[in-house]
């Protein structure tokens, strides 16, 4: 197996082996020049991952499975688009998802379920394909708020209690 070096700006230079690129059959919406891309493991056991431009050192997206968050997560391909991947079978279709984490918070974490990255696995063939006349959300909420709150919770309420003992 022949490997090859993708210079990235997040990790470097990467070694990985040449059947592990994906080739996109048409660029991700406003990124025409990369059409190249390697999927790295963001941690270990983590439910994000990298899909890294190995055309664009700085050109990398957080993508996730949106199943993973609990999100009931479905659409049908039109033949076209199975056609224009080459998938034969659904299970040879991989699903992701763009990830946006604001800095501020990154409990507020988005997820572009309109516009979900669909890989043939077998011959590493992918598009980001637009979804229409679904409720789906180019902002779609990863973590609720109600969740958010639970694992939050306690320190809002210790620094409301701190707030509240100072007189403030």
């Amino acid at each position: 197996m022949t490997n090859m070096i993708i210079d990235t700006v997040r990790f470097g230079e990467v070694e990985v082996e040449e059947n592990r690129v994906i080739h996109f059959v048409e660029p991700i919406l406003g990124f025409e020049k990369s059409l190249r891309y390697v999927i790295l493991d963001h941690a270990e056991d983590s439910p994000f991952k990298w899909l890294q431009s190995a055309d664009e050192p700085e050109l990398a997206f957080v993508v996730t499975n949106p199943k993973f968050f609990g999100v009931d997560y479905e659409f049908e391909l039109s033949d076209e688009l199975a056609g224009r991947l080459t998938l034969e079978a659904a299970e040879d279709a991989l699903v992701v998802t763009i990830v946006n984490i604001p800095q501020e918070d990154p409990g507020k974490m988005t997820t572009n379920l309109l516009g979900p990255v669909v890989i043939n696995q077998k011959l590493r063939k992918a598009m980001q394909i637009v979804l229409t006349e679904t409720g789906y959300s180019t902002k779609a909420r990863l973590i609720p708020d109600d969740i958010l709150q639970q694992t939050t919770g306690s320190s809002s309420s210790a620094t409301s209690r701190a707030s509240s003992e100072k007189g403030e």
